[in-house]
């Protein structure tokens, strides 16, 4: 299991219906579904530990205002402290909001985790 597919196992129970996981780019669908985007950002160099960084994107649902993402985003900041489900480490970065054009709310956490 590389740390990506045990970074989106750890986040599909947080994050039910009607998010949308996605890996890698984010593809719109129905505005009244909410987006959680795991994007990789490379890391330190490859050795006996592995330390991957990843992007999460969090993106509400049309018309709903920033809470629903925000709370969305403290959950998993709050679950990543206390477990790191499959990989050996995580480290949430604190949420950053940035509205979107259309009004919808981002919030980004940028990821740290340590694998073997």
């Amino acid at each position: 299991m590389t740390a990506a597919d045990a970074l989106r196992d750890f986040l599909a129970p947080l994050l039910p219906a009607p998010w949308v996981i996605q890996f890698g780019r984010w593809t719109d669908g129905p505005r009244t579904s909410r987006f959680c985007i795991v994007k990789p950002s490379g890391g330190q160099g490859a050795e006996l530990i592995r330390q991957p960084r990843f992007t999460l994107t969090l993106i509400g649902a049309d018309g709903e205002g920033a809470n629903p993402a925000y709370d969305a985003a403290n959950t998993i900041v709050e679950a990543m402290r206390l477990s790191a489900g499959a990989l050996v480490y995580m480290e949430p970065a604190e949420p950053v909001y940035m509205p979107a054009d259309d009004g919808r709310a981002i919030f980004e956490i940028a990821v740290s985790a340590i694998t073997t």
